[in-house]
């Protein structure tokens, strides 16, 4: 609620100390770093992630699709693009026909019994 007298930011057409303009999530300064935002929040990318963004269930890491990032989505599960291989041979199945058994996804040649 001071006076901004240099370096201040603009978020949301609110005036902040680049002090005062921090994660809400980690309270790391924002100012010059990429964010994003949530409910009129402000956080880092890696709070965001961890708070917000999908898992895949290849890895159960973030998927945060920032940059860029390409993923699978199939039904109520995700997978990051490199994630998405056969249980059994490790095949990339990006652009493939696969198959589901349970939790796990075959290629159609490590899946052909079941």
């Amino acid at each position: 609620k001071q006076a901004i007298t240099t370096g201040g930011v603009t978020y949301r057409e609110q005036p902040w100390h680049k002090e005062c303009f921090v994660c809400t999530g980690c309270k790391k300064q924002l100012s010059g770093q990429r964010f994003t935002s949530r409910d009129e929040f402000a956080y880092c990318l890696s709070c965001f992630c961890n708070l917000y963004a999908k898992k895949c269930a290849g890895c159960t890491n973030p998927i945060s699709g920032i940059g860029g990032t390409k993923y699978i989505s199939f039904e109520e599960r995700q997978w990051h693009n490199d994630c998405f291989n056969c249980k059994k041979c490790s095949l990339s199945l990006v652009g493939r026909g696969f198959l589901t058994e349970r939790d796990d996804i075959l290629c159609p040649e490590c899946g052909k019994d079941i």
